[in-house]
This record gives structure tokens, C-alpha cells and sequence, in this order.
């Protein structure tokens, strides 16, 4: 009972998921807390923990592990060159580039951030880098900026010549990329964090919500979404793609990116109002009329081909004003259709997972397959509803019948590489990212 208590406190503080961490790892970080203060038992503990501010900090600093190092996973920072080259610049180096990095851990990931876009042409007082932690103790070590050769992996560490000084064992970062980053101590979960600041057009925020439970992960989407510009970018974890509202992001077509686009909902507005003041989807006014019928558009290939993990592109509904018969008849044709299920059909799917309803997406797509197994956007589609849910095996049966119907189809490919590599089967996701890497040369 203690032990759930302590557990639902470090839920409710950082939001980890005890389920993902595992019990047995906070139980351990809990007894290294118990004899650090010299208590004689549990309950005493909880009664400090419960107390002490500064005790709770001391636990969730032994609780969080930070893994990171410089330019880890590599894709992200090389969209991020790419996006500074080939559309900001162009467009609006007039302003300030603003980049968030978050959990930014001990410095790794803000200061590759840096790097990168001085690599990329732009100067220190062009871009602004917060960079924002729950543990004062790794803030420390980022604001230090003294790294030793852990935070150093792969291959291509020309970069460590450039930017670094080595001082015997350890590498001291150079004060240009030191000086352009801002470090915070913050928590993502607060209702009104960074409120005050000015939204940005990047943020980074990578292998963090995988440990939060569901609760902690919306709280977290929405504070994320508030805090970035419209078309903004938002980088996650290649685990955390599913998380991620089609309503609210559109997928980046870049390999091992997981780079998302918040949608300009002003713009979207903008648009739907010039169709319906156009004279072929003019609105009756008439508020005895006020009969709209929702048509989804056919699901093709090539929108499906420019989805990436769960959830893809919602598919624009269009509104056809339809006024048959008597007033009557109308209101009486709208009720039935309200109290039907479902059409069977792919954009059905969709928007049940859209909306959150995985289960009910799962069971319709399932349904569809039955009567179209030769499907493969079905199954491509059916796969990403079963990553959402956490269902691996059952998302990667999927995808791998979308690789035996149509043996190039690029996200049924990143998908099965992703799965892959999270079960820890390497050599075969190594033989799958070849594959996506020969498609992209032609």
C-alpha cells in the first residue's frame, strides 16, 4: 500500500508511469532515499516524502536515468539543417529562430541543436535555444558543459574537434555553442508552463512521454501544442509517434525524423470559409434547414503513402447540404442517420482513431479486411491503430502483410523497422532500413 502511495505520488509529479519503469526500480531508488535520511522504516519515509519538497526532489532525481548523447539518432538534427536551409532562411530570417529542448537532460541534445545550426550558416543572434529539466542536478552538468567520452557515440565525431577542448579525460564544449543555449529547470506537467514565453518554432521533445501514463501524456501534448507556432515543428521519439493528435499534427515526410507540423487552424478556418461562401457549396441560411450530411472522401493510396506512425492525416470531410422532400422527411432521415453505425470503409477507420476510439477502429478495420484482404492500406492503417494501442505483435503481423501485398511500401517499412528494433531484433531491422534507404535513390 505504501509502496503504491509513493508510486502515485511520483505519478502525479512528474507523471511516471510505474507500469513502464517498473515497481521494483522505484522500490530501489525508495530504500537509497530511506537510508540517506536514516529512517527506520517505509512509513516513516512516506511521512518525510510527503513533507519535504526537497526530499521528493531527491527521489525523482534517483528515479529519472538519463541516457543521451551528442546528436543522438542522427535524422532529426539533419531535418532540422535541412528545414534552416531550405525553408526558414528563405523565407524568414528576418526573425529570430526559437527552439525548445525538452527534458534536455545534461546538455547533449540543446547543444547538438546549436551546432547544427551554426553547421547550417546561422549566427548566434539568430536563434534563441531554451533548453528546460525537472533535474536540477543534470542542469548543473548542462550549464558546466564538461562531457566525457559516454556522451560520444558512433562514428562521425568530427564535430568534437570543432566545438571542443580536451582537458584530459573530459571534453570542455567551446563557448559559442555553450552560450547559446538557455537552461531552465521546469516540469512539463504544470498547468501553465512557459506560459509567459513566446511560443517556438521548434521543439524537441524526444523519449519522455513513453514513460508517462495516459493522463500525463495529454496534459503534456497540450501544453506542447500551446507552446509551439502554427506549422511549427515538433520532434518526438520514434516510440511516441503514435501519441501524437492527427487533428493537431501533420506528419513530416523524413525517414527516422519523427518530425511533426503543428496545423495552422487559422488558416484551415480561413479556407473552409471561402468554400462555403463559394457558389457551389453555398450554406442555407435557413435555420429550420440546418441539415448537414458529412461524405468522406475515397481513401487512396497516395494519401496513405504520406502518413507516418499513427495517426495520419485526417481526411477533410466534405459538407453537402442535401434538402429532400419535406422539412419532415428531413429530420427524420438525420435521426436515423445519427443512430447508424459506421460506414465499412477506410475513412471510417480512420476518424474513429482520430478521435481516440481505438478499439472501435480496431474492430471496423478488422471488419473491413474480412471483405478486403488484399487491402493493403487496410492493413497499413489497422497496423498504426494496433501501435497506438500497444499492441506490437498485432501491428507488426499487420504491416508485414502489407510488405508480402506491396513489398516497397515505404511506411508499412518503417513501421516493421521501428517494431523491430524496440524488441530488440537488430540484425533484421538492420536488412529493413537498407531497404527503405535503396528506395529513397530512386
Amino acid at each position: 500500500m505504501i509502496q503504491e502511495t509513493i508510486e502515485a505520488l511520483l505519478k502525479d509529479q512528474i507523471g511516471l508511469s510505474a507500469n513502464i519503469i517498473g515497481s521494483q526500480e522505484i522500490a530501489r531508488a525508495v530504500e537509497k532515499r530511506q537510508l540517506a535520511c536514516n529512517l527506520p522504516d517505509l512509513p516513516s519515509y512516506l511521512q518525510r516524502l510527503q513533507t519535504s519538497t526537497q526530499e521528493r526532489a531527491e527521489l525523482i532525481e534517483l528515479v529519472i536515468v538519463p541516457e543521451t548523447w551528442f546528436f543522438r539518432d542522427g535524422e532529426p538534427f539533419t531535418f532540422l539543417a535541412h528545414y534552416v536551409t531550405s525553408e526558414w532562411l528563405s523565407t524568414q530570417s528576418y526573425r529570430i529562430l526559437r527552439l525548445l529542448s525538452l527534458p534536455c537532460s545534461s546538455g547533449e541534445e540543446p547543444y547538438s541543436i546549436a551546432m547544427t545550426l551554426l553547421d547550417a550558416g546561422l549566427t548566434p543572434n539568430q536563434f534563441c535555444i531554451d533548453a528546460v529539466d525537472i533535474s536540477k542536478k543534470s542542469l548543473l552538468k548542462a550549464q558546466r558543459a564538461v562531457y566525457s567520452r559516454h556522451s560520444f557515440r558512433g562514428n562521425d565525431l568530427e564535430f568534437r574537434e570543432r566545438y571542443f577542448t580536451k582537458t584530459g579525460d573530459e571534453y570542455q564544449l567551446c563557448d559559442l555553442v555553450k552560450n547559446a543555449v538557455n537552461f531552465m529547470h521546469g516540469n512539463l506537467l504544470e498547468p501553465n508552463f512557459l506560459i509567459s514565453n513566446q511560443p517556438y518554432d521548434v521543439i524537441f521533445c524526444r523519449n519522455v512521454l513513453i514513460y508517462f501514463d495516459r493522463s500525463s501524456r495529454e496534459k503534456s501534448l497540450r501544453n506542447l501544442y500551446q507552446l509551439l507556432k502554427p506549422q511549427g515543428l515538433l520532434f518526438v521519439g520514434h516510440a511516441e509517434t503514435g501519441q501524437l493528435s492527427a487533428s493537431q499534427f501533420d506528419a513530416v515526410r523524413h525517414s527516422f525524423a519523427f518530425a511533426y507540423r503543428k496545423k495552422d487552424k487559422q488558416a484551415e478556418n480561413s479556407q473552409a470559409l471561402k468554400k462555403t461562401k463559394s457558389p457551389n457549396n453555398q450554406l442555407i441560411k435557413d435555420s429550420k434547414l440546418k441539415v448537414k450530411s458529412g461524405v468522406f472522401p475515397k481513401v487512396s493510396n497516395q494519401s496513405l503513402r504520406n502518413s507516418q506512425p499513427f495517426k495520419t492525416k485526417p481526411l477533410l470531410q466534405k459538407t453537402q447540404i442535401s434538402i429532400k422532400g419535406s422539412l419532415e422527411k428531413t429530420e427524420s432521415s438525420s435521426t436515423q442517420n445519427s443512430t447508424q453505425p459506421p460506414p465499412l470503409n477506410l475513412a471510417s477507420v480512420r476518424q474513429l482513431a482520430d478521435q481516440g476510439q481505438l478499439s472501435e477502429a480496431a474492430n471496423l478495420g478488422e471488419t473491413y479486411l474480412k471483405q478486403n484482404t488484399a487491402s493493403v492500406e487496410a492493413y497499413v492503417l489497422l497496423g498504426q491503430v494496433y501501435q497506438a494501442m500497444e499492441l506490437e505483435q498485432k501491428a507488426e503481423q499487420c504491416f508485414q502483410k502489407a510488405i508480402y501485398l506491396e513489398p516497397n511500401h515505404y511506411d508499412a517499412l518503417v513501421h516493421l523497422t521501428l517494431l523491430k528494433e524496440q524488441r530488440g531484433d537488430v540484425a533484421k531491422a538492420s536488412v529493413l532500413r537498407q531497404r527503405i534507404q535503396r528506395l529513397q535513390k530512386f
